[in-house]
């Protein structure tokens, strides 16, 4: 009988748990991240850094969370994921909530805890030298890395705005809405022709990432400021987007591109997507040492998914780091490599779509001059062109490392018309330049775009703004596809859902008063409803409501003394499907 020898036992366990160490199981200079070890070298053991600390999993029972979504995310995220999501699991394990055991551990260290990211798993937090020691030692840890530091690029050339506010004569205008100045920029993509088919993005969730919104009270904000309007500062910490004393950040850039995708004041300035609802968030941290830190924009993205956006439209970018943090090149965008690329890349892949500005580089012949996340595989670059539709020579051109073509599309992004900026300001501005007023036009095209076929994943309304471009059939590096079409694609989408046993007639008389008659032909038993909507996408009279109808030529007699004068348009839905919209014309 052989008898232990627990001096050896010890030895061996010691051995064990050297091994353990020196293989980096318990050894934090080997869950650290190459720019942190550096950084760490030259610090005391008390100053700070803002770092990421990414954990190992999600704690315990994630099959049984991910079985019951309705316990973390919101019925409009479920229902977009739902319709959006084609292929592959709508939920996952990025869907899940950061274990709260593993931040209760790290509170317990005396860390404040900045912003949460359950998409990558991980926490943002200032700590020192000293307390990132011991969060190493922690066995739910896996990793810590630097959240970076970047400056913002210029993708708006302010030293061109005036307060000009040039009138166009509309008197021959044959558009239901009068432009006004705003006409040039709507035109070039082609938007008047949608708006008289009655889509203006109703329906449709719109998230605006930005520096800052500081005029929401500005009249052309009016309607979607009646819809109510959900906004949150991440920079601050608050639901406050505006400037205010002691608060950090202030910007004013948010004003001007939310106008261009949303505002409306007819006879000045009317945008694409004046129809959708807006949630609001300030990202950006415009003080000179730290512009922007990439953990903002990463938590307002996760925070737009949670409230179920169905599109997200940021029109700023990121290349460079603030010393001493090394800088990403244009040899970073390949679309895998900055962290906010690759977020706005799983947003796509949650049913959103993305579209964001490429960058005011310019062209090197030598290489791409992108910014992130404008490298991304899944979301929709947008460059600037001029109302010519000529590329403005300082949109930033692809391609991307890894031989994608970008920027996608081009809209006009020049000596655009825009709203005041500047709290209590009002009256209008001309002459902006940059890709990031080109970007929420684009974005507003989208929103058009779903609100003629909702069912639309954000890759099948990619595909359809890229080959409904001028450009579609030989795309390049400095025009993209070329210049988007919203009408072209519109007539694309609304082709993806025809009802072909169905079709709309224009009603008769038309304009009319007080009575037309509506018209539609059916191959098709069916449940039909019509229903007319003033300008601004409101349901004014339910012509009819889910009544049932049998195949053939019908009609429908239609007296109404209560509308007032002016532009209206009516929709047949079959069995709860789109059909068609036309034009009709009240004269009193």
């Amino acid at each position: 009988m052989q008898h232990s020898n627990p001096a050896k036992g010890l030895l061996i366990i010691s051995a064990i748990l050297m091994t353990v160490i020196a293989s980096g199981g318990y050894n934090y200079e080997k869950k650290l991240d190459t720019e942190l070890e550096q950084v760490l070298k030259n610090q005391s053991p008390d100053e700070m850094n803002l770092v990421w600390i990414n954990f190992r999993d999600k704690g315990n029972n994630t099959d049984a969370l991910l079985m019951n979504p309705e316990g973390y995310l919101t019925q409009r995220s479920i229902e977009r994921r739902q319709v959006r999501i084609k292929d592959g699991n709508r939920f996952d394990q990025r869907d899940l909530p950061v274990c709260s055991e593993y931040i209760s551990e790290i509170l317990q260290t005396g860390i404040n805890i900045k912003q949460k990211s359950k998409w990558f798993n991980s926490v943002s937090c200032y700590a020192s030298k000293k307390q990132i020691e011991i969060l190493a030692e922690k066995s739910f840890v896996s990793r810590i890395e630097l959240v970076k530091k970047y400056r913002t690029e210029h993708l708006i050339s302010n030293s061109d705005i005036s307060t000009d506010n040039p009138q166009q004569n509309n008197s021959d205008n044959p558009n239901a809405i009068n432009y006004g100045p705003s006409q040039n920029q709507v035109v070039v993509i082609n938007v008047p022709p949608v708006h008289n088919l009655g889509f203006n993005g109703q329906g449709v969730l719109i998230a605006s990432f930005d520096a800052g919104f500081d005029n929401l009270g500005h009249l052309c904000f009016d309607m979607i400021r009646s819809r109510g309007i959900r906004s949150y500062d991440f920079v601050n910490g608050d639901t406050i987007v505006a400037n205010g004393p002691g608060r950090h950040g202030n910007g004013a850039h948010g004003t001007i591109t939310l106008s261009l995708i949303a505002g409306y004041d007819p006879g000045q300035l009317v945008s694409p997507a004046f129809g959708s609802q807006y949630i609001l968030a300030k990202t950006e941290n415009t003080e000179s040492e730290t512009p922007l830190e990439e953990d903002n924009w990463i938590a307002a993205a996760e925070w737009a998914d949670s409230l179920g956006a169905d599109i997200i439209t940021s029109s700023i970018g990121y290349l460079t780091f603030n010393d001493p943090y090394k800088s990403y090149t244009w040899k970073s965008m390949n679309g895998n490599t900055a962290r906010i690329t690759i977020a706005a890349d799983i947003a796509v892949g949650k049913g959103i779509i993305v579209v964001v500005s490429a960058g005011n580089a310019g062209f090197n012949p030598e290489h791409n001059t992108l910014s992130a996340p404008a490298d991304g595989d899944s979301v929709i670059t947008v460059g600037a062109v001029f109302q010519n539709k000529q590329r403005w020579a300082y949109s930033s051109v692809g391609p991307t490392v890894d031989g994608r073509i970008k920027p996608e599309i081009m809209a006009m992004g020049v000596n655009n018309y825009t709203a005041r900026f500047g709290e209590g300001g009002v009256g209008y501005l001309n002459s902006a330049s940059g890709t990031s007023l080109s970007c929420p036009m684009v974005a507003g095209v989208c929103a058009l775009i779903l609100s003629a076929n909702n069912s639309l994943s954000p890759m099948e309304v990619k595909n359809i703004l890229l080959s409904s471009a001028d450009s579609s059939l030989y795309p390049n590096n400095l025009r993209g596809y070329g210049n988007a079409d919203a009408y072209a694609s519109i007539r694309k989408a609304l082709n993806l859902n025809l009802v072909t046993d169905y079709e709309l007639g224009q009603n008769f008389p038309n304009p009319f008063n007080p009575s037309t008659t509506f018209r539609f032909s059916m191959k098709k038993n069916a449940i039909i409803s019509l229903l007319v909507y003033d300008v601004t996408g409101r349901l004014v009279n339910e012509v009819v409501k889910n009544r049932y109808y049998e195949v053939g030529n019908n009609q429908i007699n239609y007296t109404n003394s209560s509308l007032g004068s002016g532009v209206y348009f009516y929709s047949l839905y079959a069995n709860g499907r789109f059909v068609g919209s036309k034009k009709m014309v009240i004269v009193r």
